[in-house]
């Protein structure tokens, strides 16, 4: 089954390369779909900017991103609501992707697509289950998709610029080689930084959000001490 969808999705991004502006528009749909389905796209990150090149690839991607979190949400909330929750509202990252989207609003939404750790469409899922607004949700996804869009970007790019330039009576120079691995390594380095910075935050979040909800405390905090002091005293 994996053979078949990463063989689906070489296929596309063949077909895609060969054909201009619809090819743009397909890659957008396919993305899109590839999002909304829990299915992994960032081979398909990767060959947008082996295809496009780094400057297209980013708000191509970004806006493809943004438009499947966006078809995620929308059936979350109006589309498949009972569904949705009978399916998934037990699941325990559910809850705590709920409970923080609920809590923090689009700091977290925010937070959750830099991370390319945190389920995306999870988050999109859980949003659309909350009180948060559409545009909020909506504007918060597409400027939190841009660096890793740009991270995976960068990648294809430097792939699609090394299969070219082996295949050309030109390859680059060293100097070049030299500036495209530093900048290949720079972008390792972010994506797991960023990785991890967010994970963190996350688990901050919702550990903060149990923690508080552990040590309320009774509306009358008198009662207790005075509880505690009629059963020490000697009968």
């Amino acid at each position: 089954m994996e053979g078949s969808y990463a063989d689906f999705l070489a296929h596309s991004l063949e077909w895609i390369r060969h054909s201009g502006w619809v090819g743009a528009v397909w890659f957008v749909v396919l993305f899109s779909g590839t999002s909304f389905l829990f299915l992994p796209a960032s081979f398909l990150t990767v060959g947008a900017g082996a295809i496009y090149g780094f400057w297209i690839a980013v708000p191509l991607v970004t806006a493809a991103s943004t438009l499947g979190a966006a078809a995620s949400f929308l059936t979350s909330r109006y589309l498949a609501r009972n569904w949705i929750t009978r399916k998934m509202g037990q699941d325990a990252r559910m809850q705590a992707l709920e409970k923080a989207v609920g809590s923090e609003g689009w700091k977290f939404i925010l937070i959750s697509r830099i991370s390319p750790i945190v389920p995306h469409t999870f988050v999109s899922y859980a949003a659309g289950l909350t009180q948060i607004g559409f545009w909020r949700f909506l504007f918060a996804s597409f400027l939190g998709f841009i660096p890793m869009s740009a991270a995976y970007s960068y990648v294809g790019a430097l792939l699609g610029s090394a299969v070219r330039s082996s295949a050309s009576l030109t390859p680059h120079d060293p100097v070049t080689w030299t500036l495209y691995i530093l900048g290949l390594v720079a972008t390792v380095v972010v994506i797991a930084w960023s990785g991890i910075a967010a994970s963190r935050v996350w688990k901050a979040w919702v550990t903060t959000r149990e923690e508080r909800k552990a040590s309320s405390t009774p509306d009358d905090p008198e009662l207790p001490r005075e509880a505690s002091a009629r059963d020490s005293t000697p009968a």
